[in-house]
């Protein structure tokens, strides 16, 4: 099972999934490893019926912003749900990561 990965800064505990050399929150550079429960809710969603780049075989999807247990919100595709059964509050869980899309959820 694959976990999600991120950051936490050591100073003012700001959660981070990009890349960072500082935190964004507070700037500080004492930043340790950090891995995510994995379990969020949707906090917004949108179906995407016309896709581009790679993203385009995939439509229709659920592109989303969920928000996770430690209080990041994230950008996300939610899968293996039907488009109409998704609803803001849906709970959701962290499936896997894809290279060149991110992190991908399903529904709990």
């Amino acid at each position: 099972m694959e976990v999600l990965k991120g950051k936490k800064c050591d100073s003012c505990g700001f959660y981070m999934l990009e890349p960072s050399f500082c935190c964004p929150n507070c700037g500080s550079e004492s930043l340790s490893e950090y891995t995510f429960q994995g379990l969020g809710s949707v906090y917004t969603f949108t179906v995407v019926h016309v896709g581009f780049g790679h993203l385009a075989n995939r439509t229709p999807y659920i592109l989303a912003i969920v928000e996770l247990k430690e209080g990041l919100k994230i950008i996300t595709i939610i899968e293996d749900l039907e488009i109409t059964k998704v609803q803001i509050g849906l709970p959701v869980k962290f499936k896997r990561y894809e290279e060149g899309t991110g992190p991908i959820f399903m529904a709990v």
